[in-house]
């Protein structure tokens, strides 16, 4: 019932649009936005995750440099209920943060996650918006970024808490699909 809960709250607010279209998958959903989009950068952010307040400033003040076209956010585990939730929110700092931050280094970060980045509209556009051949289309638009030229840089700053599978069946379902995400990705480039 999202439309109904944004039409009823936001109805007011010049802001906010309200976009509709028939379940095509995400990137299809993403390329809508994109197309509709009148702004200069892009913000990625998914339903289950919520951003600290600064984390919109803290991406978008890289893009005055114009050879950035793409900003990757900091994610946090934001529900560590149980054991396999606080692992998930140690495996986040570790092996996604600290190593963005030293890809960041080297100029090699390979996906800004969709759940916390930005980018700017005329890079995605140039290269094609969001595909639908992989599982992780968000590495597969950061690699396109990158070949075309443009620097990607990471913000530890730009907060982003998400929700992180709480059970073990989910986070197999969860990890598959990075996993599998990943390797398309790296076939394809």
């Amino acid at each position: 019932a999202t439309s109904g809960v944004v039409q009823g709250e936001f109805t007011q607010d010049p802001r906010v649009r309200l976009i509709q279209k028939p379940n095509g998958g995400k990137a299809s959903a993403l390329n809508e936005g994109i197309t509709q989009a009148r702004g200069e950068i892009l913000i990625g952010l998914d339903a289950d995750t919520l951003f600290a307040p600064e984390t919109v400033g803290q991406l978008v003040r890289h893009f005055a440099d114009p050879t950035v076209g793409a900003v990757a956010g900091n994610i946090q585990v934001g529900n560590q209920v149980n054991r396999l939730a606080r692992w998930q929110a140690l495996e986040y700092i570790t092996s996604q943060n600290f190593d963005r931050r030293a890809a960041a280094v080297l100029n090699a970060i390979s996906v800004v996650p969709g759940c916390v980045g930005a980018w700017r509209a005329e890079t995605v556009r140039s290269v094609g918006g969001y595909q639908t051949d992989t599982l992780a289309e968000d590495a597969d638009l950061t690699w396109r970024v990158r070949r075309a030229g443009w620097r990607i840089v990471t913000d530890k700053e730009a907060l982003a808490h998400t929700e992180a599978p709480e059970k073990l069946t989910d986070l197999l379902k969860h990890r598959f699909r990075w996993t599998f995400g990943t390797l398309q990705v790296l076939l394809k480039h």
